[in-house]
C-alpha cells in the first residue's frame, strides 16, 4: 500500500457543513440516550467554533449557540455548565483529532523525510478543511481566560513530546533539545499566518517545502553544542512566571520612563512630557497584565500606576485595549530595532554572525524588560485579532533578514522558500515557551542552540554549529 494511503481520509467538508446542525429525528428513533447527547454535544461544539471565528469568544452568548446548534437552553445546561466548559471541550476535540491525524501519518514505515512529508500533508489538509477549528487550536480563544490558554499550552506540549518520541529514539531528552520545538513551532506559525489571512487552502501545497525544511535538522545535536537546561517539574509546571523571573539590568527605555515628572513649573518641552506619560502608561499596562492577567486590566489602575490623570490617559488612549495595543507595539518595536541594530553591526564580518548577535541582543532585551516580553509574546494570544496582526508583521520583518536578498546563497545547501518564515516562527515559539513558563532568565543559555537552529537550514548543520559555538561579541 502506498504511504499516501496510510493517512486517514478527510471528510467531505461541504457535506459536513450542510449537515452540521441537522437535528435528530423526533419521536421514537431507536437511538440510546448517550448517542443523542453525543450528537448534541458535537453540534454545540461546531456552533462554538463557527461563532468564535465570526465574532470572538467574549461576544459569544448561550442563546446564539443553542439557536445555531438547534439545541434547547435546558439541554445545553444538562451537557455543559457554561460556555467556557463547552469551549474547552471543543478545543480538546480538535487538539485530539489534530494529534491523531498527524501522528498516524508520521508513525509509519519509510524514510524520515517521507514520514515528515506525510505528517505535514496531513496537518495542512486538516487546516485547509477546517480552518475555524484549526484557528481555535493554534490561537486559543481570545478573551477566554487563563484556563483556555493553559489547555492550549498543555495540548501543544503533549503533541511535541509525542512527535519527539516518534522522531528520536536515542537517549537525547526532548527537554534538552529544542529541535522539535522549533520545527513544530515553525509549522504552526506558517499555518497561523495563512489562517489569519484566510489563505488556509494554500497549506497543502506548502507541505513539501515544510518537510524539506524540517529534514534539514539532524535528530541529534552537534557535538559540543550546549544543551538547554531541562524543564523543571511536570507537564505545564514552571519555576515561576514573568514577575518572579530574575531581572536583567533594565533597558535604557525603561530607565527613562521610571518615575513621574517633576510637578509645577519646569523647563521640559511638551513633546518630552507627552512621551514620558505615554511610556509610563504602556509600562503600567505591561506590569498590570504581567501581575494580574489581561482580564484584570482597568483604566483607573493604569492611570494610578503611571502617575497620570484619567484625562491624560484618555488623551493618549481611548480604551484599555488601545493601551494594551500601544504597549505591545512599544515592546515589539524595541525588540525588532535592537535585534536589527546588532545584526547590521556584525553582518559586516559575516551574515551568520549578524544573525547570531541579533538573536543575542533580542534575548538580552527581553530579559531586561520581562513585563513587556510577556505582554508582547505571550499575552497577545488572549487579546484580539489586531494584536495578532502586530505580531505577524513583526515576524515578517524578522524573516526578511533570512531572505536571499540578505544571506549568501550556497550551491551545496537546498533551501526551500518557506525556510525564512519557518525558522523565525520556530524561534519565536521557543521564546514564547520560556517566557510563558517564567524561565526567561534561562534564555541566554539557550542562545547557542537557537543560533544553530536558525542557521542550519541555510548553512548546513556543521557550519551552523561552528557559528553557534563562537563566543558572543563584546
Amino acid at each position: 500500500m502506498p504511504l499516501e494511503d496510510t493517512a486517514e481520509p478527510l471528510k467531505d467538508t461541504a457535506q459536513t457543513s450542510a449537515q452540521r446542525y441537522r437535528r435528530l429525528p423526533t419521536g421514537a428513533h431507536g437511538l440510546d440516550r448517550e448517542a443523542v447527547a453525543r450528537d448534541q454535544r458535537e453540534r454545540l461544539q461546531a456552533a462554538m467554533i463557527e461563532l468564535i471565528a465570526k465574532s470572538g469568544y467574549p461576544a459569544l452568548r448561550i442563546i446564539d449557540l443553542t439557536q445555531l446548534a438547534h439545541v434547547s437552553r435546558p439541554t445545553f445546561y444538562t451537557l455543559f455548565k457554561d460556555k467556557e466548559e463547552l469551549m474547552l471541550s471543543a478545543y480538546k476535540d480538535i487538539a485530539l483529532r489534530t494529534g491523531e491525524r498527524v501522528l498516524l501519518a508520521y508513525d509509519v514505515e519509510g524514510s524520515q523525510n517521507e514520514r515528515l512529508r506525510l505528517a505535514m500533508l496531513a496537518f495542512a489538509k486538516l487546516a485547509a478543511a477546517e480552518p475555524d477549528a484549526m484557528s481555535l487550536f493554534l490561537f486559543g480563544a481570545f478573551g477566554a481566560g487563563p484556563t483556555a490558554l493553559e489547555h492550549r499550552t498543555q495540548a501543544l506540549e503533549v503533541f511535541e513530546q509525542s512527535v519527539e518520541a516518534s522522531r528520536d529514539r536515542t537517549s537525547v531528552k526532548p527537554t534538552t533539545n529544542l529541535t522539535v520545538r522549533v520545527i513544530l513551532g515553525g509549522i504552526r506559525e506558517v499555518a497561523a499566518s495563512r489562517l489569519l489571512e484566510h489563505r488556509a487552502q494554500e497549506l497543502p501545497a506548502l507541505a513539501e517545502e515544510l518537510s524539506t525544511w524540517a529534514a534539514s535538522y539532524p535528530a541529534t545535536l552537534p557535538a559540543r553544542l550546549p544543551a538547554v537546561p531541562p524543564a523543571p517539574g511536570a507537564l505545564g509546571s514552571s519555576n515561576g512566571d514573568a514577575r518572579s523571573a530574575t531581572r536583567a539590568r533594565p533597558s535604557d527605555r525603561a530607565r527613562r520612563a521610571e518615575g513621574p515628572l517633576p510637578g509645577g513649573r519646569h523647563d521640559l518641552s511638551r513633546e518630552f512630557v507627552i512621551k514620558s506619560q505615554r511610556e509610563r502608561i504602556v509600562d503600567a499596562t505591561a506590569a498590570i497584565v504581567a501581575e494580574k492577567g489581561l482580564a484584570a486590566l482597568t483604566i483607573p489602575e493604569i492611570a494610578s500606576r503611571a502617575g497620570v490623570s484619567h484625562e491624560t490617559f484618555y488623551e493618549m488612549y481611548s480604551t484599555k485595549h488601545a493601551a494594551f495595543l500601544g504597549a505591545q507595539k512599544v515592546g515589539m518595536h524595541q525588540a525588532f530595532g535592537i535585534a536589527v541594530e546588532a545584526y547590521e553591526l556584525h553582518k559586516q564580518t559575516a551574515w551568520a554572525y549578524g544573525i547570531a548577535e541579533g538573536l543575542r541582543a533580542l534575548i538580552s532585551y527581553l530579559c531586561s524588560e520581562p513585563d513587556h516580553a510577556h505582554l508582547s509574546i505571550v499575552d497577545t494570544f488572549a487579546a484580539s485579532p489586531d494584536t495578532l496582526q502586530v505580531r505577524a508583521e513583526t515576524l515578517r520583518g524578522f524573516a526578511h533578514y533570512f531572505s536571499p536578498q540578505e544571506r549568501p546563497v550556497r550551491d551545496d545547501v537546498q533551501v526551500p522558500g518557506i525556510a525564512p518564515e519557518a525558522v523565525v516562527g520556530g524561534a519565536w515559539q521557543v521564546l514564547h515557551y520560556y517566557i510563558e513558563r517564567g524561565r526567561l532568565a534561562e534564555l541566554p543559555a539557550a542562545a547557542p542552540q537557537l543560533i544553530y537552529l536558525l542557521l542550519a537550514p541555510f548553512l548546513g548543520p556543521r557550519e551552523a554549529a561552528k557559528v553557534a559555538r563562537r563566543p558572543p561579541a563584546e
